[in-house]
């Protein structure tokens, strides 16, 4: 066994049951070498357009859904922040019941002015789409008054007068979107976990009609999936930004494709074009119908007592939703063999699922002598005074699974990486850029993601993708960014 996962103090048991753990998480670089491929060959596979059913069965490969949003979007904002114009974001966070909006106003000589707010939507979620874009208009009205918003005014072309232009908005979601146009599209429904009280509304033409029967100066010009308003927000940034990565409660990750190799675009006048298209691959789902991904029996374990068995087989393994449930469910196979924690401890708060939240995972940071954080962290939240061999088993499993979920993502990477290098106009390292809450809550994460994929990248002959961090909540400015497309 390796000694990066031996305790010195710790017993032969103890040792042994570490050992096991780590084997089982070891991730060698000829896996991450074949999931990088696969990766690839499941995107290829989703652009062909194979229907699937609606349960999310059937079909082969990521679903790959195309958006109308241009790499070229960087010219429409350059053009707009010409006349100092206003946008406003929002996004519709499904999964933690929020909605967050965002305004940028363009400022010649100086850096965008951005003002950002979150609004919490009623408990157990909104009873219909029609009381959420309610909710929604109402937030966007307190927004534009709170922040003191106005649109900008324009010459009529017929005349003298003056009259204001209703201030272009960009909405995201973090559900997957097909989107029919620039503004219009409708959440769709892969698994029996998605939200059935969005799947299939037009979510530009119903929260437009709710903001003109409020008489708000606001007009939806966009909407997309979170991805795709993060993969602008970072191109805004990073101007040479093709590939995005959302690392959140969930995972996803887009990129920039030639229309041209995207067969289910053919006969379409955007498949026609030489233009370069967002593509959102909802790469939370790889791993469904391959069988490169190997997991372990406690990943089994959460699929199988999760409420989208069989679903999302990607993000179980890396995700922030089950990163705490993984180590949770590796602590109690310590304590059902009776390896850690004093005998007379109480023990019964590790037997609530999900009780051990992913953010508890940044005490693997502890470097003390003595493990204070993590003591401190077991003490205050589970009611159990650990020894310091404990402590060192909680940080070591702890760092386990982020490592090996890291990995996993980096190796994944690296498979739209390929793809967004062979769509690039002229050949050159792709530039990456993460967001999300992980960026912030678990460092060495992040760091072991970019380092795997540098690594995993060279391996396959490609030119090592250079990483930048957007940060926590990219999205929503880009959702106000993406508004400004034409």
């Amino acid at each position: 066994m390796s000694s990066e996962y031996t305790i010195e103090d710790a017993t032969p048991a103890q040792n042994k049951l570490l050992g096991e753990i780590a084997s089982k998480f070891d991730v060698k670089e000829e896996q991450l070498l074949e999931i990088s491929d696969d990766v690839y060959g499941s995107v290829a596979e989703g652009l062909e357009g194979k229907k699937e059913a609606t349960d999310g069965s059937g079909g082969g490969g990521l679903p790959c859904l195309v958006s109308y949003i241009k790499s070229e979007i960087t010219r429409d904002i350059r053009e707009a922040a010409k006349d100092e114009k206003v946008a406003l974001g929002m996004t519709i966070n499904t999964s933690t019941n929020r909605i967050k909006l965002a305004s940028v106003q363009f400022v010649q000589g100086a850096p965008d002015a951005i003002n950002k707010q979150i609004f919490y939507l009623p408990d157990g979620g909104p009873e219909s789409a029609a009381a959420l874009f309610e909710d929604a208009a109402t937030h966007v009205a307190q927004f534009i008054n709170s922040h003191d918003l106005a649109p900008t005014t324009a010459t009529v072309t017929a005349g003298s007068s003056q009259q204001q232009q209703a201030m272009s908005m960009g909405v995201a979601i973090d559900l997957p979107m097909e989107e029919t146009s620039k503004s219009g599209g409708h959440v769709i429904c892969h698994t029996a976990t998605c939200d059935r009280v969005l799947s299939n509304v037009d979510l530009a033409h119903t929260l437009n009609a709710v903001m003109l029967k409020k008489h708000l100066p606001v007009r939806v010009t966009s909407t997309s999936n979170c991805v795709i308003s993060t993969l602008v927000a970072a191109q805004h940034h990073f101007q040479s930004t093709c590939v995005a990565l959302i690392l959140n409660h969930g995972i996803n990750a887009s990129y920039y494709e030639r229309a041209a190799r995207v067969p289910k675009l053919e006969g379409t006048e955007l498949g026609a074009s030489d233009a370069r298209v967002a593509i959102n691959t909802e790469i939370a789902r790889y791993g469904e119908q391959s069988d490169v991904l190997t997991p372990t029996m406690w990943d089994h374990r959460i699929d199988r007592e999760s409420a989208n068995t069989g679903r999302h087989t990607f993000e179980k393994l890396v995700a922030d939703k089950y990163l705490g449930e993984i180590v949770r469910n590796l602590i109690t196979d310590f304590m059902d063999s009776r390896l850690i924690f004093p005998p007379d401890a109480d023990v019964s708060m590790f037997s609530t699922p999900y009780s051990f939240f992913s953010s508890y995972m940044t005490i693997m940071e502890d470097s003390s002598a003595d493990l204070n954080d993590v003591g401190a962290l077991l003490r205050a939240g589970f009611n159990v005074d650990a020894s310091l061999v404990d402590r060192k088993i909680v940080s070591l499993l702890c760092r386990i699974v982020a490592m090996r979920a890291a990995k996993l993502v980096g190796g994944a990477v690296v498979g739209l990486v390929r793809r967004a290098t062979e769509a690039m106009d002229v050949p050159g390292p792709a530039v990456v850029s993460i967001s999300g809450q992980l960026t912030e809550m678990n460092q060495p994460y992040i760091e072991c993601t970019m380092e795997t994929a540098k690594r995993v990248a060279l391996l396959a002959g490609l030119q090592e993708p250079v990483f930048n961090v957007l940060g926590e909540d990219g999205y929503t400015v880009g959702a106000a960014l993406s508004s400004l497309s034409k």
